[in-house]
């Protein structure tokens, strides 16, 4: 096996850790961490300092939800990549590729909601399952755009030397 595979195996091996760390969390600190970032994103927000505590508390319920569902996408999104780009190792074939990475990052996701029953202060839930399953999706069309790009680059390089 050469060394790329055992890369991009060890990368999504990686983030699947990360995910699982970030689920194990009981629900009290998993809360703390988004309203902490949700407390920064307000005082961003309210650079000039006009609204009220009240106010701003409100303005932290609202941004703490989205914010959560966002870090979903996004963190499934880098997964996303990560798996096409393993399975791109060993098939090297756009559908291929993409039903395969979907399959694996829907299996993972819906593990996920099953591994937060388990966890204190966590529930399961169909909807992050969904949005997660949607940011594996975006991550995989990234990866297979940005391989695209890559292979317009060489292919124009090459055709610039006169085809070498």
């Amino acid at each position: 096996m050469n060394i790329r595979k055992i890369v991009s195996i060890i990368v999504v091996l990686i983030w699947m850790s990360i995910i699982f760390g970030f689920s194990n969390q009981q629900g009290e600190g998993s809360g703390n961490t988004s309203r902490k970032i949700s407390e920064v994103i307000v005082k961003i927000i309210d650079v000039q300092n006009r609204y009220s505590e009240l106010e701003k508390d409100k303005l932290i319920e609202t941004v703490e939800p989205i914010l959560r569902k966002v870090a979903h996408l996004t963190i499934y999104a880098i997964g996303g990549i990560a798996i096409a780009n393993c399975v791109w190792q060993f098939c090297s074939k756009e559908k291929m590729t993409t039903g395969i990475s979907t399959f694996i990052g829907t299996m993972y996701a819906i593990s996920d909601e099953l591994h937060q029953l388990m966890v204190n202060g966590r529930s399961g839930n169909v909807r992050d399952v969904i949005i997660d399953s949607i940011g594996i999706l975006i991550g995989i069309m990234m990866f297979l755009l940005i391989k695209g790009i890559c292979k317009k680059i060489v292919r124009k390089k090459k055709e610039c030397r006169g085809g070498e």
